[in-house]
């Protein structure tokens, strides 16, 4: 709304905030008009552009701007594919009981993931190479294929071409399917060749001998650990001889894993699968596989499918990890604010400092707010959101308005943490009661032991909601088999890793807070004297002062 008022001669212009007025949406789905506006390029998307460039799994939290990075690259690139979880029919594999029958066994069935990934790229890329949309177009395909490569080196990879080509212009889910039954066919032939009339049944399952339950796990996994994986190898040579050109660049996309696109258990082996296959993927020069993932769940995933002899840190080169700074934040905010200016259709600049005081409570207005936020876009959004909502028919915010936000921001900030982290930690928002009504900065003993027993004893005595490692925790306190001083630090160590809090460890260090400083902390670290200061994002819902 824009009310113009005659001054002489000269004429100028009135801003006033509208019910409706936002600087965004805190989805990057439903915020894509602000973001082809006012993307700030962090340097983030050029090395995922480049394909010489390691980085191809984007790494944050929630609402630091993982979904952003990949809506901005899938519009700039025209030779971008978009692969979403929930669309590979990959709930066909665990409603499989064959599968489920010789997984339960102890049948390894990683390779089979890793495969079903590494097909799933090799056909998108074709596809989308070769234009491949029907039958007349997959057999120009395989015509084009057979004169290029004629060398003895690549007849298995035509070989897998060919079986697997009658399929190419079909939907993935498709594909997903027909390569998932060609599995449970072999397998099921090799179990039966070993045991006559058996069937893959749970009822079955209990008639048969520990030396017929032995026969059957090696011969199954001799299947799938040979389910064509030579072949994979050598199409992935193949495809990176037939993406020959540097100037066309591919790049397939995978985000929201988070997502409920599959049973957890089987989610977090084929997540682990498909970031083997992703690093299996860097053969191919000119094509880049790109993932999106939050630290939760990658730290989840490597806890429930961790091998003997796993080593993270070789994983280490291809993490993107996305950190925000308070000038790119506000650098964010501004654009915002001018292109909503924009849309009303001024002609006079609007700036952070026209509609932001230059105090609140004797800190900066920016800094306040900030402050406030996990420094992600998505908080900050969100927090002056519904301070503009606040300020409808006002010319601009006054500290009022941003205390007045500041407590619905607050619990909504809560509630989207203990959403974030409640796959790991489902009993985190009872447990975060031993930090209300404090004040907003503490030493680690003023949390003493006869309120940790107590606290320890309510909680278990209300129930919980499941057994987590903070349940856990409580329950070995009331059994005497973990000293108080113990529980109370693994809890300390616990709200650190999640964003709760920030740490003091020595008198002349800063506190580090796990946005910022030091991913995670062991409890071993945390002492009496440690200082703790609560989040201020925080402050408000859990009544501190």
């Amino acid at each position: 709304m824009i009310k113009r008022e005659n001054v002489g001669k000269k004429r100028r212009e009135k801003f006033l905030f509208e019910r409706l007025d936002t600087i965004g949406a805190a989805d990057a789905e439903e915020d894509k008009l602000f973001l082809k506006a006012c993307f700030v390029d962090t340097g983030d998307i050029e090395a995922l552009r480049d394909c010489n460039n390691p980085k191809r799994i984007i790494l944050g939290r929630t609402g630091s701007g993982k979904t952003a990075l990949i809506q901005k690259l899938i519009e700039s690139e025209s030779r971008a594919i978009e692969i979403h979880p929930e669309s590979l029919a990959l709930s066909y594999i665990s409603n499989s009981t064959i599968l489920k029958f010789l997984s339960d066994l102890g049948v390894r069935l990683d390779v089979f993931y890793k495969l079903l990934w590494r097909h799933v790229f090799t056909v998108e890329l074709l596809k989308c190479h070769f234009g491949i949309r029907d039958k007349q177009t997959k057999a120009t395909f395989l015509a084009q294929i057979r004169n290029w490569f004629k060398d003895d080196k690549d007849k298995k990879a035509l070989e897998y071409l060919e079986t697997w080509g009658k399929s190419f212009w079909e939907e993935t889910e498709y594909r997903v399917k027909e390569l998932t039954t060609t599995l449970e066919n072999d397998l099921k032939n090799a179990v039966s060749a070993n045991i006559s009339n058996f069937s893959l049944s749970s009822t079955e399952a209990q008639k048969i001998t520990e030396q017929q339950k032995y026969e059957i796990v090696q011969r199954a996994q001799s299947v799938v650990n040979r389910v064509q994986v030579k072949e994979l190898t050598e199409i992935i040579a193949l495809l990176d001889r037939i993406l020959d050109d540097p100037q066309k660049r591919y790049y397939i996309t995978i985000d929201r894993l988070d997502e409920d696109w599959v049973e957890e258990k089987l989610r977090y082996k084929l997540i682990h699968a498909l970031i083997d296959a992703v690093k299996e993927f860097r053969r191919v020069r000119h094509a880049k596989v790109i993932v999106a993932i939050r630290y939760d769940l990658l730290d989840r995933v490597y806890r429930h499918t961790r091998d003997t002899g796993f080593q993270e840190e070789k994983l280490e080169s291809l993490y993107l990890p996305l950190v925000w700074t308070k000038e790119r934040l506000l650098q964010i905010i501004s654009e915002r604010i001018r292109y909503l200016n924009e849309t009303k259709r001024r002609s006079t600049p609007l700036t952070f400092s026209d509609i932001f005081p230059s105090k609140v409570l004797r800190q900066s207005a920016l800094d306040y707010v900030l402050d406030r936020t996990l420094m992600r876009p998505r908080d900050a959004i969100l927090f002056i959101n519904i301070m503009i909502t606040n300020a409808t028919n006002k010319k601009s915010i006054t500290p009022e308005i941003i205390r007045k936000a500041e407590g619905e921001y607050s619990r909504l900030r809560f509630r989207s943490l203990l959403q974030e982290w409640y796959a790991t930690y489902p009993n985190l928002a009872t447990f975060s009661d031993i930090l209300k009504k404090r004040k907003t900065h503490f030493s680690v003993d003023d949390i003493g032991e006869e309120q940790c027993k107590e606290f320890c004893l309510e909680k278990i005595a209300k129930g919980t909601d499941e057994k987590d490692a903070l349940s856990i925790l409580a329950e070995q306190v009331l059994d005497l088999l973990l000293g108080y001083k113990d529980f109370r630090n693994a809890l300390i160590q616990i709200f650190y890793r999640v964003g709760l809090v920030g740490l003091k460890i020595e008198a002349f260090e800063k506190t580090s807070w796990v946005i910022t400083g030091r991913p995670d902390m062991s409890s071993s670290e945390i002492r009496d004297s440690t200082r703790v200061e609560v989040h201020p994002a925080f402050w408000r819902v859990l009544g501190l002062s």
